[in-house]
């Protein structure tokens, strides 16, 4: 069996696993958003009574103000439903974004492009996706010059979406090509094990405090080593 081959059986039997897990986390990312949208409505809609109730106090409002002030209210919601959304993460904000925030930025970036990635990228993209923001609470503390802090930068807002942004890049009718031994889907499942790998060891040197060992034994993207036929 050969690596790509392995790299797809280990992500078919993780499959399930993963996407429950990953089931759960937009679950909750929903909930954060409807808890929004509920929070803003509430205080929108408070707003507006208490705005006619003032007005109805000098001025009756009569019929066409009760219907104003219904449709200020529903006004008020969808443009609490408005706000609650999260804006897109662009590629070029990540490099900018602090330590603290980057997995998490990084996550729902690569979550924008999952529809774009084949079936067996989007498990792996998934698992990436729990691996950061499980990450996340790791960095809270990390100084931001630390070297440790620029390995984990150069990983995960620069390589791997270069990754993803150089399969995106390929026509689609050549992504499954071979093409002088060069598969691109192939080249994609197997950047993102890498990362998938990088993560982990990341994430274990982090909880044993061992900085200096994170930031000396980083290893590049395969694809690095092999040229990038991606591009």
């Amino acid at each position: 069996m050969n690596s790509t081959d392995e790299v797809l059986a280990k992500a078919e039997a993780t499959l399930t696993r993963v996407s429950q897990r990953d089931v759960r986390q937009r679950v909750k990312r929903a909930g954060r958003r409807a808890a929004r949208a509920t929070k803003y409505g509430m205080m929108g809609v408070a707003g507006v009574l208490l705005t006619a109730i003032i007005i109805g106090f000098f001025v009756p409002l009569g019929v066409s103000g009760v219907l104003l002030t219904m449709l200020a209210m529903l006004g008020a919601m969808a443009l609490a439903i408005f706000l609650s959304a999260e804006p897109e993460i662009t590629v070029e904000a990540l490099p900018s974004s602090p330590i603290k925030a980057l997995p998490n930025q990084t996550a729902r970036w690569l979550d924008q492009q999952r529809p774009m990635l084949p079936a067996p990228a989007q498990r792996l993209s998934d698992g990436i996706g729990l691996k950061l923001e499980a990450l996340a609470p790791q960095l809270q503390t990390l100084n931001e010059n630390e070297p440790a802090a620029a390995e984990i930068r150069r990983l995960i807002a620069d390589e791997l979406p270069e990754l993803v942004r150089g399969y995106g890049r390929v026509p689609v009718n050549l992504r499954r090509a071979d093409t002088n031994g060069i598969i691109p889907e192939k080249q994609l499942v197997d950047g993102l094990a890498v990362v998938d790998s990088e993560l982990t060891r990341m994430s274990e040197q982090l909880a044993k405090g061992d900085l200096e060992k994170l930031a000396t034994q980083g290893k590049y993207l395969e694809l690095k080593y092999q040229g990038d036929p991606l591009s």
